[in-house]
């Protein structure tokens, strides 16, 4: 789990567009050999670099097990580099959810609640989060829960995106959180299903409406799960979504066919290229 090994850091704009930057030129710069060099690019200590190395790992950016960037770290690169726009968060957040390296992150949004979206202390919150991952030690998943929060918190960018609402009460340091309202663009919600169709139904060419919730998905929009059917009803309407998707009805099941477009390499270019802004 590479956020295991965040440091307490979130991980900024810049930070994180840096990396994409010298990693086209430097592949090895987060080799240990490479610390010294690093230390000058990000104008930061080894602590914070390897939290950098560990977000970019997280969220797929880099290869595993190897130096370079993958396929996605390289589509952000041509589209976005800077990381200005809300669609090149939304494509970090979606692969941070999906990715198998990037506990807890992805629970932060499981064990919170869509429905009622009541305010909960951070701390329960993360009590939470203990029980679901057992055999990790408290005083790690406080450490890499610590540098999560703090993406949620000021002028962030998961903050701008309303993924996460944050409150504090007046005259106290406790945090309450809750899952956001964030504005979902078609094209969000057709790569989360690609990357929900890739990540779990690979071998599928349908699945049952059902199941397909039971991924976590609504979680990772940030809405419920009759909002999303609503969306997705919607969508399959429409001929600009008929090569990724069906909605189909039948008694008491509802389904999800995908269809040849519906995968993450082309909707993840969708989203980057034709998203629309999102910011609140």
């Amino acid at each position: 789990m590479a956020l295991m090994n965040n440091y307490k850091f979130s991980v900024t704009r810049w930070w994180l567009s840096t990396g994409i930057e010298v990693l086209q030129t430097t592949p090895d710069i987060f080799s240990a050999k490479k610390l010294r060099e690093a230390t000058k690019y990000f104008i930061a200590g080894s602590a914070v670099i390897k939290s950098i190395n560990s977000w970019m790992a997280a969220a797929q950016l880099i290869e595993r097990g190897k130096y370079g960037l993958t396929n996605f770290g390289l589509s952000i690169s041509k589209n976005d580099p800077k990381l200005t726009k809300s669609s090149t968060w939304w494509s970090i957040h979606l692969s941070l959810c999906f990715s198998d390296r990037s506990d807890p992150y992805s629970h932060c949004f499981l064990k919170l609640d869509y429905l009622t979206r009541d305010w909960l202390l951070w701390q329960d919150l993360s009590k939470r989060i203990y029980s679901s991952l057992e055999g990790v030690a408290e005083q790690s998943l406080d450490s890499s829960l610590d540098g999560i929060k703090k993406m949620f918190l000021g002028d962030n960018p998961l903050a701008e995106l309303g993924l996460i609402e944050t409150r504090k009460e007046q005259n106290q340091s406790a945090l309450f959180v809750r899952l956001g309202t964030p504005i979902l663009s078609d094209e969000i919600i057709i790569h989360a299903l690609a990357m929900t169709r890739f990540c779990h139904f690979k071998s599928r060419d349908s699945v049952d409406f059902t199941t397909l919730t039971k991924t976590g998905l609504p979680h990772f929009l940030c809405c419920s799960t009759d909002h999303l059917r609503q969306q997705l009803q919607r969508m399959s309407q429409m001929t600009q979504w008929q090569g990724y998707f069906t909605f189909d009805h039948a008694v008491d099941l509802d389904s999800i066919s995908f269809k040849e477009q519906c995968v993450p390499t082309t909707t993840l270019l969708l989203l980057l290229q034709k998203g629309q802004d999102t910011w609140l």
